[in-house]
Formats: C-alpha cells, sequence, structure tokens
C-alpha cells in the first residue's frame, strides 16, 4: 500500500492493547508466513498465493497490503487492506450514474473520497479469518484493535472514508463491535452459490426440474461443437484472454467502476502462480480460441473468477452454459461440494439450481460532520437496490439467505452447507 503522498502501510508503529494483543500492517502479504495465513483462512480458494499474485497487478489507482493482529509471536487474525479513491455513486446504475457522472466532470470531490479498507477490490469476499482457537468473544476483541488501527492508518493517510467490504455472515457475530466504532451498512452485491451433493453430472441434471435438466442437456451439445482444454498456463494468450474478458465485460448491465478492471498482467500472474489451484478453462473450434473460465479451487468450493468469450460465436455455441456445466462436472468429479458463482446475471444462475447469499458493506467517514449527512442518504447507495438484474427477481430468489455459514461460523470445522440440500 505503497503512496507516493503518504507513508506506507506499515510506516505507523504496532497498536499494542490488553490482552497481550498487537496489530500491524504491512504492504505485501509476503511478510505474513502462508503457513500463518492459512491457519486463519483455511482451504480458501482465494489462498495466501491468490493475493500474494494480484497485489503487484491491482486494478487503477488502488494501493493494497494486509493487516493483522497478534497475540504475542502468533496472528490470530489477517486480512487484506486496500486504499482507493472510491466514488460513493459506484452502486447507482442507469439515469443516477450519469447524474454522478455528469457531477464527478465538474466537481469531482463531492462524489469522490480516498477510502481505507479492510478486503480486496480482487475479490467478492472479505478474507477477513481467525485463528479456530478464539472464541466470538475473542474474535470480536481481535476485530475491535484491527478498526482501530484502521482508523490510526486512515488518519495516517488523510482517508476521509473508512470500509469493510463484502463481509459474509461474519456480520452477525461482529455487529456490535462495528457499531460501536460508528460504522453504518448496506448491502454489497450478492453472490450465486450452488451446492453439489451428487455422484456425476447427469447426476446433478436429474435433480433439477425435468425442463430445467432437459434444458442444460441441449445447451450442453454444443460441447461437441468445439474443443475444451484445461491449462495452468496462458503463455501465448494473454492478449486474447484479455480481449474476450473485456468482450464479455461489455455486455453487463452493471458497471461498478475501478473494481472490475483488470491489470493487463492479471491473469496471467494468478494462473502461473498458483499452479492446480488456478484452473483455466478454454473452448476452441479450430484454432480460434472462443471461451475461457478462470476458476480457483479450495478445499470446500470452487470459487469461479472471470469468463470471457468472443460474440457472436459465444451465444450461437452457447459457450456461457458449456462453461458452468463443465465447471460443475469439473467440482462434482473432485469431490468438492460447492461452487461459488459470483456476482451479475443472477437469474440464469439461479436455472442451474443455487440460491443467492448476501454480502455486506460497512463505512463509515473519519470526520464526524459527514458521518451526520450520510445518515438520510446512506440507503440510496445500497447496492441490492441499485441493481437492475435483482430488481427483476421475484420474492423467492430473493430470500438471499442461503446455508452457507460464516467465516466465524464454521473456523475449525468442516462446512456442511450442502447438507441441507442434499436430493431425497
Amino acid at each position: 500500500m505503497r503512496s507516493k503522498t503518504g507513508p506506507s502501510a506499515n510506516a505507523l508503529p504496532p497498536l499494542q492493547l490488553a490482552g497481550n494483543l498487537t496489530i500491524k500492517s504491512y504492504d505485501s502479504i509476503a511478510s505474513i508466513p502462508r503457513t500463518a495465513w492459512e491457519r486463519v483462512l483455511p482451504g480458501e480458494p482465494e489462498s495466501w498465493d491468490f493475493y500474494a499474485a494480484v497485489e503487484g497487478v491491482p486494478p487503477p489507482g488502488f494501493r493494497l497490503g494486509v493487516i493483522a493482529a497478534f497475540a504475542g509471536d502468533t496472528i490470530v487474525a489477517a486480512a487484506p487492506l486496500f486504499r482507493v479513491a472510491y466514488r460513493v455513486d459506484t452502486p447507482l446504475q442507469g439515469r443516477l450514474r450519469q447524474l454522478g457522472d455528469w457531477v464527478h466532470a465538474r466537481w469531482p470531490r463531492l462524489v469522490s473520497f480516498p477510502v481505507i479498507g479492510i478486503g480486496s477490490p480482487m475479490s467478492d469476499n472479505c478474507a477477513l479469518g481467525f485463528a479456530p482457537e478464539l472464541s466470538d468473544a475473542a474474535c470480536a476483541r481481535a476485530f475491535d484493535g484491527l478498526l482501530t488501527y484502521l482508523a490510526q492508518l486512515a488518519k495516517a493517510h488523510k482517508s476521509a472514508l473508512l470500509a469493510i467490504k463484502s463481509l459474509d455472515g461474519s456480520a452477525e457475530v461482529l455487529d456490535q463491535t462495528l457499531g460501536r466504532h460508528g460504522y453504518r451498512r448496506v448491502t454489497s452485491v450478492p453472490l450465486a452459490m450452488l451446492d453439489l451433493p451428487y455422484r456425476s453430472l447427469d447426476h446433478y441434471l436429474d435433480a433439477l426440474p425435468e425442463k430445467t435438466g432437459s434444458y442444460f442437456r441441449r445447451k450442453l451439445r454444443s460441447a461437441n461443437k468445439v474443443r475444451i482444454e484445461y491449462r495452468s498456463s496462458i503463455t501465448g494468450l494473454e492478449a486474447r484472454i484479455a480481449e474476450l474478458f473485456n468482450n464479455t465485460l461489455k455486455q453487463s448491465k452493471v458497471d461498478y467502476g475501478d473494481f472490475e478492471k483488470l491489470d493487463p498482467e492479471y491473469f496471467a500472474k494468478v494462473v502461473h502462480s498458483m499452479g492446480d489451484k488456478a484452473q483455466l478453462m478454454l473452448c476452441w473450434r479450430g484454432d480460434e480460441l472462443l471461451s475461457f473460465q478462470l476458476f480457483l479451487v479450495g478445499r470446500d468450493r470452487v470459487l469461479a473468477k472471470q469468463i470471457g468469450m468472443q460474440y457472436p460465436q459465444g451465444r450461437e455455441l452457447n459457450l456461457y452454459f458449456v462453461n458452468w456445466l463443465k465447471l460443475i462436472e469439473f467440482a462434482i468429479e473432485n469431490r468438492i461440494p460447492s461452487v461459488e458463482m459470483g456476482a451479475t446475471t443472477y437469474a440464469t444462475k439461479l436455472l442451474f439450481g443455487g440460491y443467492l447469499e448476501r454480502r455486506w458493506l460497512h463505512f463509515r467517514f473519519r470526520g464526524s460532520l459527514w458521518n451526520s449527512v450520510l445518515d438520510p442518504v446512506a440507503p440510496l447507495f445500497d447496492f441490492e437496490k441499485n441493481d437492475p438484474e435483482l430488481k427483476k427477481l421475484d420474492a423467492a430468489a430473493k430470500a438471499y439467505m442461503g446455508p452457507r455459514l460464516s467465516r466465524l461460523a464454521s473456523r475449525g470445522g468442516e462446512d456442511t452447507r450442502a447438507d441441507a440440500r442434499k436430493p431425497g
């Protein structure tokens, strides 16, 4: 998180707290041993290796780092950090976003604030981990220390806004701590999740409603018209993969600004740094690469990161569905119980039999005056309420609370979220 105009992330002295707790921040995850990180965040697809790979290729304008809590010499909590000039109108879409663009072009400081936050622009999940031996109360104390130190970093960097990005159900355990520090919350974009307690792809398709299963089988016939390849290298394909990703990004009905942009070196860094934990699925027709999907492999879930394709060929060959069904097959064959399908295109992803899971954005201004101004207008910046796709979903689809356990609830144990969804 090195800045040209301010101190680096670790320029501040460590924060010493009661109970032998110390809070530190670093410019690089390399300052934290891989084993220590994965002890508090075990089995995550977005692992230590992922964050080490992407910290050198952040989206435009971002500075990345990490924050950690120590009990003696042992790390008991850790998370990524980011800094950026954040446009508070990012959740707005359509005409309201056009109005925000107009204001930003003339008076940028009215809608853009320097922000420092826990979380990462490279992930839809807040990788906030706690040691498995900590009680909920001890987790809250460690988190209190992280927030106290975050406020000190915000003051040192002159960051106007503090944020906790994409927090999952752990927010319930940490809610009182967030409240004491003055954080408000709005929903972030929810994630589509799919549990896979199935023996094979055919078993999965048979478990779907009959019309849906038949629909997917027809789509899957297009797989015979392409050559599907799995790779752990993109040497020679860097420019084409970037082109396919940008093609698909342009198809999106929502615009989340710099949080969606990727450095040209991103795909090469991730794929080449993570070995078989990063898989690249490629669909070829002859010598022409028509689509790719990058996904990360964790202990309990496969996490779909990015997809890209050539249009109109991708639509004509049903490659969106081919990519997802082949990814589902990969997870089932490797006995991985779930797939995180990510945000956007919710209605289509729900056809696969999944559910939506809510994420929260917590934030506060460093100055009390701005916090007073924020209170009445904060709901306007709720991501769910501004997402045009979510507005079209019926009430049943909007029951976001899927069975996935929070990071706190599942510490030290197996993630059993698929149990409630096993077919009879």
